[in-house]
């Protein structure tokens, strides 16, 4: 993974110290008079393909920085390491477009979003070695789907740990605007259908937004559950609507909720000086690990991050605001919502940068969750949103 990181700062020209030489923090080198090829050659599966391992079983020092407090492998670094993974692939598929002249590549390539990660294993084990790898499985005009996995070393058998999609956009660094990839093709049948589950995959990303609670109000069925969640929290012969009271075993939303702060400082820039997603990611990931354990009053599994958005970047010097809530229970099963809010300094004014969905499962089925209860419209409807994302 070192070897990973160190080739993409290369790719970019990216800033190896804050505050020193390379001031625009990448693509300095591509001035107006260098030209771009703009026939683009397609590319195959295989040729974006890569892999890296991190090499737990021998380093033991590494260990340090991936352990968590249960001596297992820190959930919130491999979020990072997949970003990172990502993003190198997504640069290895465009490899064709990279200026000899300067070994500097002229696209930006950022992580729009995260479709879903599934995961298999939750728990991998400190002392052996973990392989991420990945390939491009679908590339539109100017924005593509990467499919990675995660195995670990089991006696000299790699075994399954993850599956994630992720989705990266191509921006020209000169004019900040949408710049196109290299077109996918498919040399074999496999690869043919690989391309189109990664068309449906990207029609079905297109539809969840249109079908969004921000967009259209919730359909029949859902308002049925939103009003009868109401109609149990009113006390019972009272014609009245200010008095609500929890069912037993229950929790209101709000109460919940966790929120924390962060200063953000240059040691977390990406390769283009803003602050890296990996790491809003790994921290947004253990805010919504922790309420969900206090909910449950229990550790926690990983079983799915879902559906991540990344709106806008977040610029060294801002105040990162992550606030959370379990926003719907079903079973073992606890959905979790981490918004991240970013606020100026300078102007007090604040901006949604992202959302994230985690859901964790308990470790012990025999001891039942509390209901989680909506007090507000805004609640419910996260309430529901969280019920379509799980499910």
């Amino acid at each position: 993974m070192n070897e990973v990181r160190k080739g993409l700062q290369s790719l970019v020209g990216a800033q190896l110290v804050f505050g020193h030489g390379n001031h625009s923090g990448s693509h300095a080198q591509l001035t107006d008079d260098i030209k771009v090829d703009s026939a683009l050659a397609p590319r195959t599966i295989a040729e974006s393909y890569d892999e890296a391992i991190i090499p737990l079983a021998s380093h033991i020092n590494l260990r340090e920085r991936y352990a968590n407090f249960e001596n297992r492998v820190r959930f919130g670094r491999i979020l990072e390491d997949l970003d990172t993974m990502a993003v190198h692939i997504g640069y290895k598929h465009n490899s064709p477009q990279l200026i000899k002249s300067v070994n500097v590549h002229p696209l930006a390539i950022v992580t729009a979003a995260v479709d879903r990660i599934e995961v298999a294993i939750p728990h991998m084990h400190m002392d052996r070695d973990i392989r991420l790898s990945g390939f491009a499985s679908f590339v539109g005009s100017s924005s593509m789907e990467i499919t990675l996995k995660i195995d670990q070393d089991n006696n000299g058998t790699w075994e399954h740990v993850l599956h994630a999609l992720f989705v990266l956009a191509a921006r020209d660094p000169r004019t900040k605007k949408s710049a196109k990839m290299n077109p996918l093709v498919g040399t074999s049948e496999k690869d043919i259908a690989i391309i189109e589950t990664g068309r449906l995959n990207r029609q079905r990303r297109l539809t969840e937004q249109d079908k969004s609670l921000f967009k259209i109000p919730p359909d029949t069925s859902e308002s049925t559950i939103v009003h009868d969640l109401f109609l149990k929290t009113l006390t019972q012969n009272a014609s009245i609507f200010r008095t609500r009271l929890l069912v037993e075993n229950s929790m209101w939303m709000e109460e919940t909720g966790l929120r924390t702060m962060y200063l953000c400082h240059p040691e977390q820039r990406n390769l283009y000086n803003k602050i890296f997603g990996g790491y809003l990611m790994r921290k947004s990931f253990e805010l919504a690990w922790t309420a969900a354990s206090l909910f449950a009053k229990q550790s926690l599994s990983t079983l799915a991050v879902d559906d991540i958005m990344f709106q806008r970047p977040v610029e060294i010097g801002s105040l990162l605001f992550l606030t959370t809530r379990v926003v719907y229970v079903e079973g073992n099963k606890i959905q979790t919502r981490v918004n991240a809010e970013v606020v100026d300094i300078h102007t007090a004014e604040r901006h949604t940068t992202n959302i994230f969905y985690f859901i964790f499962k308990t470790k012990d089925n025999k001891k039942p969750l509390q209901n989680v209860v909506p007090k507000t419209y805004a609640e419910a409807m996260m309430y529901l949103d969280g019920k379509r994302h799980l499910n």
